[in-house]
């Protein structure tokens, strides 16, 4: 193995630090940064590429993970000590487990699309937020949602905060990338109903009756859902609020109609599935 590397202006430090930083320089690499034992871990299981691991023996022995250091050790991914300053220089956490990993990007272009939608979908139109996004992904998979479509994104799918946010859930997700045209041919193929949510919708979705292939558009944290949409769904929902705000955060908005889409599925059905359980760490 390799001696610890401690000078913050090594190459592979700087590597890194332009990997989280730069959207460009992801996709020259064609990798993206992971931090921390639990979304490594969870990437890994997904079968994804792990491409380097880092760690900081002073963090990782801080953290009491000493024992996952040497199962990484095991399994023949190069791996890269670095002295605490060189590794804090690479890190992006306020506090970190003591591991930083590089990871192979995998596509998630409509054109290689091979398994079915399922019978629900989410859309996201012209997301902005790499946060926001995130933790929709983790709200998606936690409600055992299938598939996740990515309508003309305005952020880069790997930026460092998606992966956070997500906690690495992104690699367990169908999520897939187009423009608003491609996406609605895709789900109008499909025989999907398309279900908007806008807060000048006149229906509650205490009200809807959700049909067994369901597409639920939401549009951007900014303007709400646009135009294209607006013209060419099948119905228009909202969430009805008592208070003085006049909308949700995104994520809570997904989370709020998701858990009252799952609740009627549940409901309806003669024979019950198991409860959901949704753990927030």
């Amino acid at each position: 193995m390799n001696d610890s590397i401690t000078s913050v202006a090594n190459e592979r430090v700087k590597k890194l630090v332009k990997l989280r930083e730069s959207a460009k320089k992801r996709k020259q690499e064609k990798l993206f940064v992971v931090e921390g034992n639990i979304d490594l871990k969870l990437i890994m299981e997904c079968g994804r590429i792990v491409d380097e691991i880092y760690y900081c023996k002073e963090l990782v022995e801080k953290n009491l993970l000493t024992n996952d250091l040497k199962k990484f050790k095991s399994l023949g991914i190069p791996i890269i000590e670095l002295g605490h300053a060189s590794f804090c220089k690479a890190s992006y956490r306020k506090s970190s487990d003591g591991f930083l990993s590089t990871v192979k990007m995998w596509s998630n272009s409509l054109e290689d699309i091979q398994d079915d939608l399922g019978d629900i979908c989410v859309v996201l139109d012209e997301t902005e937020k790499p946060g926001n996004l995130g933790a929709i992904i983790r709200s998606v998979e936690a409600m055992g949602i299938k598939t996740l479509l990515l309508c003309d994104l305005q952020v880069d799918f790997f930026n460092p905060n998606v992966i956070r946010s997500s906690r690495g859930l992104l690699a367990g997700v169908n999520v897939w990338q187009g423009s608003k045209e491609e996406i609605f041919t895709l789900l109008t193929a499909q025989k999907f109903s398309l279900i908007g949510t806008s807060g000048k919708a006149e229906k509650s979705y205490w009200n809807h009756k959700f049909k067994n292939k369901t597409a639920l558009i939401f549009g951007s944290e900014k303007d709400g859902l646009g135009e294209f949409w607006l013209n060419n769904v099948d119905d228009l929902i909202k969430i009805p609020m008592n208070g003085n705000a006049d909308s949700l955060n995104l994520n809570a908005s997904v989370a709020c109609i998701l858990a009252e889409y799952q609740r009627k599925k549940l409901d309806g059905s003669s024979k019950r599935s198991q409860p959901i359980n949704a753990v927030v760490k």
